[in-house]
C-alpha cells in the first residue's frame, strides 16, 4: 500500500503524519475483518485448499465494500463504481486476494486444531462431526464464479 500510494489516502491529507495514521487505521480495522471471516465462513472449508479459495472470495469482497464503496462514501460522500475507479484499484484488488486468503488459510489451522481437541470428548464429537460441510458440495462452483465474475469484470470493463 505504501509502494502504490494508496495508503495516506486511507486517512486524508490534512496532517503530516498521514501514512502513520492510514496504517493505524488499516491496522485497527483488519483485525475485525478478520473476525467477519471467521463468523461468514466457519463452517465452509473442509480442507485447505478451499479454506483459501473461500479466503479469495472473501478478500474480493472486502475489495468491493472497502476501496470501491465505504472509503469513498467516508472521504468524499459519493460511491464511485466507475470502470476508471476500478482499474485504478486493481493493484489493491491482490492485496485484498491475498489477505483474505492468508486469513481464511490461518483460521482453517486453528479452527481444526480446537475441532481435533473437541472430537476427544464423546459429547461433542457428533455436534462436530455434523458441522463440517462435505467437500462434494456445490460451494465450490459459487466461489470460483464470484471470484471470477469478481476479478475480470473491472479487467474487461476497463
Amino acid at each position: 500500500m505504501i509502494a502504490t500510494g494508496v495508503l495516506p489516502k486511507i486517512a486524508g491529507v490534512d496532517s503530516s503524519f498521514v501514512a502513520f495514521r492510514g496504517l493505524f487505521i488499516h491496522l485497527m480495522v483488519s483485525p475485525l475483518i478478520g473476525m467477519s471471516y471467521g463468523l461468514l465462513f466457519r463452517d465452509e472449508s473442509s480442507s485447505s485448499g478451499s479454506s483459501v479459495a473461500w479466503g479469495w472470495l472473501f478478500g474480493l469482497i472486502w475489495w468491493y465494500l472497502g476501496p470501491m464503496t465505504l472509503l469513498p462514501l467516508l472521504l468524499t460522500g459519493v460511491c464511485d463504481w466507475s470502470t476508471d475507479a476500478a482499474s485504478a484499484l486493481l493493484p489493491s484488488l491482490l492485496g485484498h486476494l491475498i489477505y483474505g486468503a492468508v486469513t481464511a488459510l490461518i483460521f482453517f489451522l486453528f479452527d481444526r486444531r480446537y475441532t481435533r481437541s473437541l472430537l476427544l470428548d464423546p459429547r461433542t464429537s457428533a455436534r462436530e462431526l455434523r458441522r463440517l460441510r462435505p467437500v462434494e458440495t456445490p460451494a465450490r462452483a459459487l466461489w470460483l464464479f464470484a471470484l471470477s465474475l469478481g476479478v475480470f469484470l473491472p479487467i474487461l470493463l476497463g
